[in-house]
């Protein structure tokens, strides 16, 4: 996948340029986020006083989610910044 990023390596933190104005540069992000709403079916069975699965079941779901999460996101460098640039300057670079 191309998300349209350069890459300043002459800078100490990772300035990255790219024509995207949200977080797709970052997939690792989006794959936390979505693996936290993994918990839908749980969220309704807890929220609205459901009870159709085990408390042990549903803790063991939650806590491997939360371990998925964890692992995606200690992939993600902090270091870099993000700037959105137009499409025109992105070219030139």
């Amino acid at each position: 996948m191309n998300f349209g990023i350069m890459n300043n390596k002459n800078q100490d933190m990772a300035k990255i340029k790219t024509y995207h104005d949200g977080w797709d540069c970052v997939p690792q992000l989006k794959r936390a986020m979505r693996t936290l709403t993994h918990f839908g079916h749980l969220q309704y069975e807890i929220n609205n006083c459901v009870r159709q699965h085990q408390l042990e079941d549903i803790v063991n779901e939650i806590k491997e989610k939360l371990e998925e999460t964890i692992e995606l996101l200690d992939e993600i460098d902090t270091t870099q910044e993000f700037e959105t640039v137009d499409i025109e300057e992105f070219d030139e670079l």
